[in-house]
């Protein structure tokens, strides 16, 4: 075998142009299949850094009537829900309740922020993770708010903020202007479930961010909840099980529980969100791209099998077995998958290494780190193996079919079989057609969801955020009293507006995008039957000039507009029209909460600004209103910061955070950045994924074009006797051109209808959220298959053009 790689290196490096090209094709095929399967790897086979991750859930409060829990709203759980599913269901070992949010870590020098989780106790034996150095949470630790003001700390921030300090535990640390201390450190590389956490408080400290009374509220649900599956329990039955326990909850309150159930989710799964389609999705069009890769590689692999159809006759003649010849192909097979391996995994490498930085933001979870490990290597090598045994499968055929005495007479010649050969399928032809079908799925993937992200860039989002900056601030519930909350808003407002190249300053509990919103329950006369769901923003006066939403009719908020003034809100226009479409609502009066709750006047309709996403219908019937309250009447302490600047920004900021600190030095700004960041991360999993397979499909209809190319050219080549008589005896030029072009397009036709059918049924399996809604198909259909058959038209006509300016007499004289 070894004389046998020897003779194959020397063969292939007797044509360099050959080898080259198949080498470089296998590069491209298995670099970027490599390279997207680290991608897939990293996100779906490694397990997550917990104790048997494949059994822990994520359990999900969900509202609406429909059967299906996935067309049900996510609105998260009350600390009672989620006790009664602790307590009434089972199927687990245990539930816990989480919530994910940010404290200010007060240090001498200056506040940092840092991310924390708010857990139940029994969290961390839940996941299966142990302390580095001390203790987590007991039960009586998270029974009674605020009785004991315990922490558990990370490694990470234990170095870098500590020192390591060997006396941590007993220490005391700041957390929002609280005392809490330090019972434990977590291990090196755990960061919770938000993956970047690194403080836990249990949930009976509440009151470092909100009243500790909605621990006791069954209606505020801000609550995520995980759990562990018991030995033998499926997902499916514990879904039926927490469906169950949901139809007690609605009989027993059916006030705060009617038409609410819960979701479950592999805790994987709901790490990934949308971005695990997007993967599979990637990793299924790479796939297709490296068969259409291997279809170029074996094309050319039969062209030059036929033109060694002699040599092999003469090996055969002078007494070379079959097996002899099986052995050669398989070492020539094997030697150029091999260097194509080699070459695509450095490919796989620096492309990851070039890709990975220009991944936007927020389109991998942060635990995703892709690589090029051990298996990334094993699928190379498989595919290696694969690609290996066919592109020596395909010439031993030949050479095993092959007729010693016809070949030794005929030579290459009697392999062409005439220019209508092409329409009849033979292996070559199979392969063109094969390829022209999977640049058509190929194509069609990357159309539908260019067209997404398309769509989802032209809609307006209802503001202006070029130019302005937001930042996040949180007031210490502690020393920050509602009436100072609205004094430290009015100051900071003041003081900044002064600022050089600021045109205008606004605070807000939330803006578009940022995230933040609160939903609660309002009721209006006359209108609704019961209190309906709508989206809480808390803002100054300001707050509509400075984002660039427009104020339709009525006005915005005044100075006026304060705790001792009447109740005032601004609705959105899907509102207004929602509920007096025939009126104006200016004037029009509402009660946020239940049919007893105050009444509050209308004073502004503004437009409809996008709070969540780019695509929710916000004029539909059962979309929830946006409603603004005064700051002043409804005040905060989790603040946005907006600023809209006309000049440096990032200078402005600077400015900005001296100023907070001259109001309150221990007030660090946090998730600083421009509003253009946060509409573009509404389009960021598309971005991505459309230029991926764009890029792809872009290249798989070269190669699909270079192979239809390759099969005519080579056809043609060995056909110049059979033109040069077509045009002796009177044939014109355009007559041979429209020849072979009809029998090119034949197989490209075919591939076509194949391709479209394949697509077809491929829709079914398509996920709305990445390709969007089936809507498109017809036409996404259409224009790939117009742009496929022009491409294709020129690959056909290329040669043919050639062929019909052979002379007659040469070519006869040379035969």
């Amino acid at each position: 075998m070894l004389n046998d790689l020897k003779f194959a290196v020397r063969s292939l490096r007797r044509r360099p142009g050959f080898a080259a090209s198949v080498v470089l094709t296998l590069a491209l095929g298995i670099g970027t299949s490599s390279a997207v399967f680290s991608l897939l790897d990293a996100a779906l086979l490694k397990a997550l850094p917990f104790e048997q991750p494949d059994r822990l859930v994520q359990l999900s409060g969900v509202y609406g009537t429909e059967p299906d829990m996935r067309d049900r709203d996510i609105r998260g759980a009350s600390p009672l829900e989620i006790r009664d599913w602790r307590e009434l269901n089972r199927s687990f070992t245990d539930v816990s309740a989480y919530d994910n949010f940010s404290l200010n870590l007060g240090f001498d020098s200056e506040p940092r922020r840092v991310e924390a989780e708010m857990v139940s106790a029994g969290f961390f034996e839940l996941l299966g993770v142990r302390p580095e150095r001390g203790r987590t949470f007991s039960r009586d630790e998270d029974a009674v708010p605020d009785a004991k003001p315990v922490v558990v700390i990370s490694r990470n921030l234990w170095r870098t903020q500590f020192g390591a300090d060997p006396a941590i535990i007993g220490r005391s640390i700041t957390l929002n202007d609280r005392q809490l201390t330090v019972i434990g450190v977590m291990p090196a590389g755990f960061h919770g479930l938000s993956f970047d956490t690194d403080v836990w408080v249990p949930m009976a400290m509440i009151s470092l961010t909100a009243s500790p009374t909605i621990l006791e509220t069954r209606g505020n649900r801000w609550l995520g909840a995980i759990a562990r599956l018991r030995p033998g329990v499926t997902m499916e039955s514990a879904q039926r099980d927490l469906i169950g326990v949901a139809d007690r909850l609605a009989a027993a309150h059916p006030e705060d529980n009617t038409n609410r159930s819960v979701r479950l989710q592999s805790l994987q799964e709901a790490a990934l969100g949308d971005t695990q389609a997007l993967l599979v999705a990637l990793f299924v069009a790479v796939l297709l791209f490296l068969l259409i890769a291997c279809a170029n590689v074996v094309n050319l692999q039969l062209v030059r099998a036929t033109s060694r159809r002699r040599e092999m006759a003469l090996r055969v003649a002078v007494g070379a077995d079959r097996a002899r010849l099986f052995r050669q192909m398989l070492a020539e097979g094997f030697t150029l998958s091999s260097a194509g391996a080699v070459a695509g995994v450095t490919l796989a490498i620096w492309g990851l290494g070039a890709l990975l930085p220009l991944v936007p933001p927020g389109v991998l979870p942060a635990y995703l780190v892709p690589s090029v490990d051990w298996r990334v290597l094993a699928f190379a090598a498989g595919v290696t193996v694969v690609c290996g045994l066919v592109f020596s499968l395909v010439p031993a055929l030949q050479a095993n079919r092959l007729a010693v005495a016809d070949a030794l007479k005929e030579g290459a010649r009697s392999a062409a079989g005439g220019i209508t050969s092409l329409r009849r399928l033979g292996a070559q032809q199979i392969l063109v057609v094969a390829e022209v079908a999977l640049a058509l799925l190929l194509l069609f993937a990357g159309a539908l969801m260019l067209r997404t992200v398309r769509e989802q860039l032209v809609v307006e989002p209802g503001f202006r955020p070029e130019g302005v900056m937001s930042a996040q601030l949180s007031l210490p519930r502690g020393r920050y009293s509602p009436s100072e909350r609205v004094r430290f808003a009015e100051q900071t407002v003041a003081r900044l507006g002064e600022l050089p190249g600021v045109q205008s300053v606004a605070i807000g509990s939330d803006a578009p995008f940022v995230g933040g919103s609160n939903g609660a329950t309002m009721f209006i006369d006359g209108v609704t039957e019961t209190s309906i769901r709508y989206f809480r923003h808390r803002v100054t006066p300001d707050y509509f000039a400075t984002l660039g939403i427009p104020v339709l009719r009525g006005r915005a908020f005044v100075a006026a507009d304060r705790d001792s003034a009447p109740v005032v809100v601004v609705i959105n226009e899907a509102a207004a029209r929602r509920f007096w479409p025939n009126e104006d609502a200016v004037g029009q009066r509402i009660r946020l909460g239940d049919r007893s709750s105050p009444e509050a006047t209308i004073v502004g309709v503004v437009g409809n600004a996008r709070f969540r996403d780019l695509t929710t219908d916000l004029g539909a019937a059962t979309s929830e209103p946006d409603v603004y309250v005064a700051f002043a009447q409804r005040s905060e302490i989790d603040l946005t910061l907006l600023v809209r600047t006309s000049t440096n920004p990032t200078a402005v900021m600077a400015s900005v955070q001296r100023e907070i600190g001259t109001i309150d030095a221990a007030l660090p700004l946090f998730q600083v950045a421009p509003m253009t960041d946060f509409v573009a991360l509404q389009t960021a999993t598309g971005r991505f994924g459309s230029t991926l397979l764009g890029s792809f499909s872009i290249v798989a209809l070269m190669l699909a074009s270079i192979g239809i190319y390759g099969v005519l050219s080579f056809v043609i080549g060995l056909s110049r006797r059979e033109i040069a008589i077509r045009l002796a005896l009177g044939a014109t030029r355009q007559r041979v051109v429209s020849l072979i072009v009809r029998q090119g397009m034949t197989l490209v036709v075919t591939g076509l209808v194949l391709g479209l059918v394949a697509a077809f049924f491929a829709t079914s399996l398509m996920p709305q959220a990445i390709f969007g809604p089936s809507a498109h198909y017809p036409s996404t259909f259409g224009l790939v298959a117009l742009a496929l058959t022009g491409v294709a038209l020129a690959a056909t006509y290329l040669p043919s053009r050639s062929a019909a300016r052979i002379d007659p007499q040469q070519a006869l004289k040379s035969e």
